[in-house]
């Protein structure tokens, strides 16, 4: 079951499982040394899955003047390659015409297998070679 809430609407044992699984994912196995908690995460919606009471795959959306801007996209190691996150991104797709991200290079192939197209050119974000892609309904 796909959970979508705002910030408030968080409960605290799921904004520190949120903030766990980022911090696992995006500082312990990536390596990326910048800020993750940020302002922004109180004006997002926050759209996850949970498997057994845990939080295992999460995406915020944040609403700006050109769309719906999705980030923060990750999985818990141990429940990769069980499409967790292409339930979510199809989650999206479903209630969205228009979606905004920055993908990490690796992941390009991913997003375009859902219709997203890739925009301009790429650059670094986070210390890591980013691409902005759009997905227009």
């Amino acid at each position: 079951m796909i959970h979508i809430k705002t910030f408030n609407d968080l409960t605290n044992q799921e904004m520190y499982e949120i903030f766990k699984l980022r911090q696992n994912v995006f500082i312990l196995e990536q390596k990326i040394y910048v800020e993750d908690i940020d302002d922004y995460d109180k004006e997002a919606l926050h759209v996850f899955i949970k498997d057994n009471g845990k939080i295992v795959s999460y995406l915020r959306l944040i609403e700006m003047f050109d769309g719906m801007h999705v980030g923060r996209v990750v999985t818990d190691s141990k429940y990769r390659n069980q499409r967790y996150a292409t339930k979510l991104i199809n989650y999206l797709q479903e209630r969205y015409t228009t979606l905004i991200l920055s993908a990490q290079v690796p992941v390009i192939e991913f997003y375009k297998k859902f219709g997203f197209k890739v925009v301009g050119n790429k650059y670094k974000e986070a210390t890591i070679l980013h691409q902005k892609m759009v997905y227009i309904k």
